[in-house]
């Protein structure tokens, strides 16, 4: 496995969580089983990994407290991704921040409408992540990247999407999915987690993430594990996930998206 820069990289989404916390009502997914820290740090040495990222599972909605107390359990080592209602206040934010959360999520996977995402309260809270340095983390369903465009333009925060941003299969649609991208680049940085490859439905890894990086450059990838692959458990491997990084990007990127990347995007030193 190639080594990464100065043998440190960053696993950039994996989800912690108990087994007892109780699920968000509508929850898409709840899985019956606990993901702890330990056991998905275990997996990091074979991997070449010594960072990670926590992302706020959806079933747990705006209860961020698993994910906060992880974080805060090795601030050196872990940052966080929140999942916030518009309302939260600015200590709350704060509160966040001083714990190691460096983006807000925005759940829109089965989101119909995305249109409440235009309000001046989504506005406002996109604009207060912006100040403290965060940027927005968008889960959106295949396809639908020009419909959350709109909602996150107004706005100079910083956006990234998960599992290279859902291009789908359909030329026409990935077409349209990087002509957005491109918009939206031109005035903020966007980023893509080269992850969740068993998420996409249809398209070629190799094939999205060269788009990706013709659209957005190289430094502007970061790679992640979605360990533990909720709603694909069983069919995964830890390493192999991360060795398939190699197969999609060259080794210089390869690189980058491991360590100098993810560390810049999150704060690591």
């Amino acid at each position: 496995m190639p080594a990464t820069k100065n043998n440190r990289g960053v696993d950039a989404h994996a989800h912690v969580f108990s087994a007892q916390a109780p699920a968000v009502p509508g929850a898409r997914y709840r899985p019956p089983y606990a993901a702890e820290r330990d056991a998905w740090r275990s997996q990091w040495p074979a991997a070449g990994i010594t960072h990670g990222v926590v992302v706020q599972p959806s079933f747990f909605g705006c209860d961020n407290r698993e994910m906060l107390d992880t974080v805060a359990s090795d601030p050196r080592h872990l940052r966080g991704v929140a999942v916030l209602p518009p309302s939260i206040d600015d200590a709350t934010l704060k509160r966040f921040h001083a714990t190691g959360v460096r983006a807000m999520r925005l759940n829109l996977r089965g989101v119909r409408d995305y249109a409440e995402y235009s309000s001046a309260a989504w506005r406002s809270l996109f604009d207060r992540a912006h100040a403290l340095g965060w940027h927005v983390e968008c889960f959106i369903d295949t396809g639908r990247m020009r419909d959350i465009v709109p909602a996150l333009e107004p706005s100079p925060v910083d956006v990234l999407f998960d599992h290279f941003g859902a291009p789908g299969a359909r030329a026409a649609t990935v077409d349209a999915t990087f002509e957005a991208v491109r918009h939206l680049a031109r005035t903020r940085e966007v980023w893509c987690k080269l992850s969740g490859p068993y998420r996409l439905e249809g398209g070629d890894p190799r094939e999205h993430a060269r788009r990706w990086h013709d659209a957005v450059g190289p430094s502007r990838l970061v790679w992640g594990s979605d360990w533990p692959w909720t709603g694909f458990e069983g069919d995964q491997d830890y390493a192999s996930l991360r060795m398939r990084l190699a197969d999609w990007v060259d080794a210089k990127v390869e690189r980058l998206a491991l360590w100098d990347n993810a560390a810049r995007l999150y704060g690591f030193e």
